[in-house]
């Protein structure tokens, strides 16, 4: 694990593919999973998964289609307990215009580039300010998917 930035409200990490799956705790089926699907190659595809893997996890998943030059992506699927922990639901909405609402912190663009580019597990955890809710905060990891395997296509984010 290596600690990318830590700000006041939130603390950026990134993983080896290769992780234990008890270096995520809280995550570890997730991880299993994820190294499983994964195979030989850097990471697994999108098509590699099926709805009824996540069992336990449906409300509490977001996947995210990943683009590049500009480095943006949209949310393809938030999970009903994100968005409720969010306060909104982002679906089919670009992250960059949920950046530009003032949600989310600029600094997430260039640390989310740097592992979809290098295909790298994330944990990013912290407060959820803007929710306008008292000591509400979010732990999710991200999990890089490829079609291509060259770098990540897709996110897979797992929230607790």
């Amino acid at each position: 694990m290596t600690v990318w930035k830590k700000t006041d409200d939130w603390l950026y990490e990134y993983f080896e593919r290769d992780i234990a799956p008890d270096a995520l705790p809280g995550f570890e089926d997730i991880v299993m999973l994820w190294q499983s699907r994964r195979g030989g190659r850097p990471a697994p595809a999108l098509a590699d998964f099926d709805f009824y893997d996540f069992k336990g996890w449906h409300g509490r998943i977001v996947l995210e289609d990943v683009f590049y030059e500009p480095f943006d992506y949209r949310f393809r699927l938030v999970g009903v307990d994100v968005a409720n922990r969010l306060g909104a639901d982002y679906t089919g909405r670009l992250y960059s215009e949920v950046v530009a609402g003032g949600v989310s912190p600029i600094d997430d663009f260039e640390f989310y580039e740097m592992t979809c580019r290098e295909m790298l597990i994330s944990r990013v955890s912290g407060d959820l300010g803007w929710t306008n809710r008292r000591h509400t905060s979010a732990i999710f990891a991200e999990f890089p998917l490829s079609d291509d395997g060259r770098m990540a296509t897709h996110l897979l984010t797992a929230m607790i």
